[in-house]
């Protein structure tokens, strides 16, 4: 047990011990992949409020917003799907 009484977390500066995964995690070349900006959320929101909305006011607009929430969740895995069929 390094450092016990010294207060300094393992694989600080001036610990002797080093830090608990040094030298694993990244490998040289791989970055951290962000997936590009989407609407689908947000169309997803819309639909899910319009058909919470419906569910108070009329089934018009529950079915509107039934039918926007589908639409933007299959959109939204074909949109993720193509993108991991790129990074293959």
């Amino acid at each position: 047990m390094a450092d016990v009484g010294s207060g300094t977390p393992p694989g600080a500066p001036g610990s002797s011990s080093p830090a608990p995964d040094a030298g694993h995690g990244s490998e040289a070349g791989h970055g951290i992949h962000m997936p590009p900006p989407s609407f689908w959320p947000i169309v997803l929101a819309l639909g899910i409020a319009m058909a919470l909305i419906g569910v108070i006011t009329k089934y018009v607009v529950l079915a509107i917003g039934l039918l926007v929430t589908i639409v933007s969740v299959v959109g939204w895995i074909r949109d993720a799907r193509r993108e991991y069929r790129s990074l293959g």
